[in-house]
């Protein structure tokens, strides 16, 4: 029933680890395929040594995580694709939970559940769609877009989809270093019905050096790039107009946000990118994405605005 898809580049310490948390699974993958991106610490090795009649490994030189998945996608013999990062863990019961979902709701484009995020060997928070009263455990169909702007209800290691869907919205986009899973997520939930479940089901190890939250807690914030994610939700916002109600209301927020943190940083050069790279002009994003706009394009306003800023970033550090 399920393919478990493994992207696989220098995670050598920890892929073992989420190996044997498929061993553990209560409901049995039919097929692991671990796709080894060009790996040169060697995980590979580790994952040769593993005696599991259902492993596969393709190796492929290195292309990043999307086209590692996509080709994990290609060469799945099942019609449900599982996928678990290297350096995460499913808890016992992810697979049979997720079998559960498809037979109680057959024909839905994505299926997944909720994720802890741990550091060493601590919880550190708790993610996922929240249950409804006296339903902790309950799987429901849902609005994506509009859980989504509650917080991050998904992490690719609780997802699974069919993969005809996922070859029908073209797979990841590749070449995309950053928030690849929204936006195939994103393409998902436009293409058919979603349910999540609120379990907490996998867990994401955020103490693992290399980790994309240390893009966002660094890298990010000092450089502030367009993102290809701000960029398709521009292109959404044209395409779906008022037809999707919740999509707007999501990329709304998070191209705003975008915005005031540009503003925020006193770098009024990355929020005019921003507004020009993502097509901004024009959509009704609202009066606070205005006013950053009007900001970044106006010069006489921004020593004020960034002095302001400055006092702000102050009282807050």
């Amino acid at each position: 029933m399920f393919t478990v898809v493994i992207p696989l580049f220098n995670k050598g310490a920890y892929v073992e680890r989420a190996l044997d948390s498929i061993a553990d699974q209560s409901f049995a993958a039919t097929e692991i395929l671990v796709v080894n991106d060009g790996s040169t610490d060697g995980g590979d090795r580790v994952v040769r040594r593993r005696g599991d009649a259902r492993l596969r490994i393709i190796d492929q030189p290195n292309r990043g995580v999307s086209a590692a998945r996509n080709a994990g996608i290609a060469a799945a013999t099942q019609p449900f694709v599982a996928f678990l990062d290297a350096d995460d863990r499913w808890r016992p019961h992810f697979l049979a939970r997720m079998r559960g979902l498809v037979a109680a709701h057959p024909g839905a484009v994505l299926y997944g559940a909720g994720f802890v995020t741990v550091a060493g060997d601590g919880t550190t928070r708790r993610h996922g769609i929240a249950p409804e009263a006296g339903a902790a455990r309950e799987a429901r169909l849902v609005d994506y877009f509009a859980e989504r702007r509650r917080g991050h209800v998904l992490h690719m290691s609780t997802t699974v989809a069919p993969r005809a869907a996922l070859e029908a919205v073209g797979g990841f986009p590749e070449g995309v270093a950053y928030c690849e899973d929204e936006m195939l997520w994103a393409r998902l939930a436009l293409a058919g019905p979603v349910v999540l479940s609120p379990e907490l089901l996998a867990e994401y190890d955020v103490g693992v050096p290399g980790q994309a939250v240390e893009y966002w807690t660094r890298a990010y914030r000092e450089r502030l790039d367009v993102l290809e994610y701000h960029r398709f939700l521009g292109a959404e916002l044209w395409r779906n107009g008022g037809a999707r109600p919740s999509l707007v209301a999501l990329a709304r927020r998070e191209l705003t946000t975008a915005l005031l943190q540009r503003i925020y940083r006193g770098n009024f050069a990355a929020a005019e990118r921003l507004w020009h790279e993502a097509r901004l002009e024009g959509l009704p994003l609202g009066p606070v994405a205005a006013a950053c706009a009007a900001v970044a394009r106006n010069p006489a306003l921004q020593p004020a605005v960034a002095a302001m800023m400055g006092v702000a970033r102050r009282l807050r550090g």
